[in-house]
């Protein structure tokens, strides 16, 4: 990791963009371009991905003809509700990764998304190449573990040491 690089780990709840700047003079002048600190230049809340399908949909369910044809209060939709929250949350993240890339304009950079959700999210990213191509081709290293509450100065150890190269 060297100056003017950005990591973004995220979360199906939030997104933290970090930029790494100069720790000392002599990373300041080149001579050390290691040696960096991460400052956070942005924060993402995904509010939707703390919803619940409760807060949206009413207590009850409806009344309406079970399959036998007789009144009964059917309520299997709740399950697509919840998988069309979450597809929304990870279309979210990956336009956000691709937005970010292209205005940071960062030498390259560094991903980390839980294990669950990063195939997912890495998908969406790389169907939205023909807008935004250094999304991917920027992405250096990642990691397929959730760092949104990791100390950033563990961070460039942990993509050092765990990092995989794309």
């Amino acid at each position: 990791m060297k100056i003017g690089d950005i990591v973004i780990v995220a979360n199906l709840g939030e997104m933290k963009i970090y930029k790494a700047n100069p720790r000392d003079l002599e990373a300041e002048a080149g001579l050390k371009p290691q040696n960096i600190k991460l400052d956070q230049i942005n924060g993402i809340d995904y509010v939707e991905a703390h919803w619940k399908v409760k807060d949206i949909v009413t207590d009850e369910a409806g009344r309406f003809k079970a399959d036998a044809g007789k009144m009964g209060g059917n309520s299997g939709e709740r399950h697509e509700l919840e998988k069309k929250m979450e597809e929304d949350v990870i279309k979210a993240i990956a336009e956000d990764i691709a937005k970010t890339v292209a205005e940071q304009n960062p030498p390259k950079y560094f991903l980390a998304l839980p294990e669950n959700i990063f195939s997912r999210v890495w998908q969406k990213v790389e169907a939205l190449q023909a807008k935004y191509p250094d999304a991917v081709n920027k992405l250096f290293r990642y990691v397929e573990q959730d760092l949104t509450k990791t100390d950033k100065n563990k961070l460039p150890d942990i993509f050092k040491t765990q990092g995989k190269h794309f």
